[in-house]
């Protein structure tokens, strides 16, 4: 199986048709999933579609990340049963978080069994690469489609960017090439480990999106960008500069760079929510764990994806020293600038000793 996401627009539906239009030899199923009551993509797919040979199978009304997942496996095997066919490819909503659906397509939703006979060999992400800046504009509104404000559509973006095997940077006919560069330069940095392509109109070989043998669920959750930083700064003692493969030098040269701010000091609750509220707009990703004075022994979450911004317990310190890790990935960052805000918001020695009444977390916006 092959899953597809990417944000509404980006050509996921040009792409599934691309393949049932050349499958490179392969008998192809697909299953297209869409939030409406009406199934547009699937109603497109199927005009293209020889019926006789091909199976479209429809899943409307709701997200196959989280509650059509049952329907989703029972869809799936039912296909499986009354069709021949030699692969199946998914087209996920819009606005579906990948990691959720390969789960449910690797060990089965919860309660639940994956579907027999069947397994998960690429996941691929479509992006419009001239829209990628304009998600993260704080000037610009978020798009309607974003049916959940506690998870806006810039944030299941880079979902969708930090977790796939093959991302297909798409609509590039519509991007200067030097503007192109540096999106392709901050997608590298979000996701150092897929296979990135430059397409338009979604033409690809269908060999690098089928049979590809990629996917590796535990490697796409542990190679994301932020975490690969981390991680590499943890190895080297603290360093906090790291490179993909001499990526980081293509990425600098387009002013795209990441930095890792650490402090064994607590924040100030309320100046460090104040901090969240106002987003800089260099920021196209922040992600990793703060230490919060009201509340000690709380490991917080910190997420941050252009303008929308998460923060809440996510564990106990337990054994491990309280300390803040926090990875910044952007275009012309001011590092110093944020540093020294970040730092203004850490509790000063003599609040170190009083206790707080009040404390905003958890947060979202």
């Amino acid at each position: 199986m092959t899953v597809i996401s990417g944000p509404l627009g980006a050509g996921k539906t040009t792409l599934v048709n691309r393949l049932l239009s050349d499958p490179g030899e392969r008998r192809i199923a697909v299953v297209v999933n869409d939030m409406g009551e009406i199934n547009v993509d699937a109603e497109l797919i199927a005009d293209e579609a020889d019926s006789g040979e091909k199976g479209v199978v429809d899943l409307s009304n709701g997200c196959i990340c989280c509650r059509l997942q049952d329907d989703l496996i029972t869809e799936v095997t039912r296909l499986a049963e009354e069709r021949s066919f030699d692969y199946l490819v998914v087209e996920a909503s819009g606005i579906s978080e990948p990691i959720p659906i390969a789960r449910t397509l690797t060990v089965g939703p919860e309660g639940g069994d994956p579907p027999d006979g069947l397994h998960l060999d690429t996941t691929v992400s479509v992006v419009d690469a001239y829209g990628f800046w304009k998600a993260f504009d704080p000037e610009e509104s978020l798009p309607d489609a974003a049916p959940d404000p506690e998870r806006p559509l810039t944030e299941v973006l880079v979902d969708q960017i930090e977790f796939c095997d093959v991302l297909l940077l798409n609509k590039c006919d519509m991007v200067p090439d030097d503007a192109l560069d540096a999106v392709e330069a901050a997608v590298r940095e979000l996701q150092p480990r897929a296979t990135i392509h430059r397409t338009t109109y979604s033409e690809i070989d269908p060999g690098e999106i089928l049979g590809t043998g990629r996917f590796d669920f535990e490697a796409a959750r542990r190679q994301q960008g932020w975490k690969q930083a981390l991680a590499e700064s943890d190895a080297e003692g603290g360093h906090d500069s790291h490179d993909h493969d001499g990526e980081t030098s293509a990425a600098a040269a387009h002013g795209v760079e990441s930095f890792i701010y650490r402090r064994d000091t607590p924040f100030h609750p309320g100046r460090f929510d104040d901090w969240l509220d106002d987003w800089d707009g260099a920021i196209v990703r922040a992600k990793g764990f703060a230490w919060v004075a009201s509340r000690p022994e709380t490991v917080l979450g910190v997420s941050q994806a252009g303008p929308a911004v998460q923060a809440g317990p996510i564990g106990e310190w337990g054994d491990d020293e309280p300390s803040t890790r926090l990875v910044f990935i952007g275009q012309e960052m001011d590092e110093d600038a944020i540093v020294a805000e970040l730092d203004d918001c850490l509790v000063t020695d003599d609040e170190q000793v009083q206790s707080f009444d009040s404390d905003p977390f958890p947060r979202e916006r």
